[in-house]
């Protein structure tokens, strides 16, 4: 496989098991948030047409590793990819792993793309819980349009 999306809540694990497999394939990775928000001008969000040309250029690529919650701006990557990983976690493990690693990053032990705040943790929460809400809606999408595809739990 040369072409990966992984979907799934924030605190899922997305991006570690990007990571893992960009090493064992050799295959860069993309946060697709990096996409949204440009961190080089103080983690402002882009323009539509900025993250449209920018995601187009990583799909242009022969390989890839994606990895987002599921945003429909990005769902044209799921009938593009050669598998579709859902990361289906249990609501209080990912609750458990934003909280953890919100703890790391306040203890300096875990690298961070924004400063850790009590907002930016009730944030996640936020987040995580809009994604799990959404959870049959994103499989039901990833079941008819991707070529093929595994849930993970």
């Amino acid at each position: 496989m040369s072409k990966i999306y992984i979907i799934g809540p924030v605190g899922s694990g997305k991006t570690t098991l990007a990571r893992t497999l960009s090493k064992k394939l050799n295959i860069k990775y993309h946060e697709l948030d990096k996409i949204v928000w440009d961190d080089d001008a103080g983690n402002i969000k882009r323009n539509p047409v900025e993250i449209k040309k920018l995601f187009d250029d990583i799909l242009n690529d022969e390989n890839w590793i994606i990895e987002d919650v599921g945003r429909d701006i990005f769902k044209r990557g799921i009938s593009e990819a050669d598998i579709v990983y859902y990361l289906d976690l249990a609501p209080t493990k990912i609750y458990i792993r934003i909280t953890t690693r919100w703890i790391k990053q306040k203890l300096h032990l875990e690298t961070y793309n924004y400063r850790p705040t009590l907002k930016g943790l009730k944030e996640m929460y936020k987040w995580a819980q809009n994604d799990l809400l959404k959870k049959d809606e994103k499989i039901y999408y990833i079941k008819e349009n991707s070529k093929e595809y595994r849930i993970i739990k």
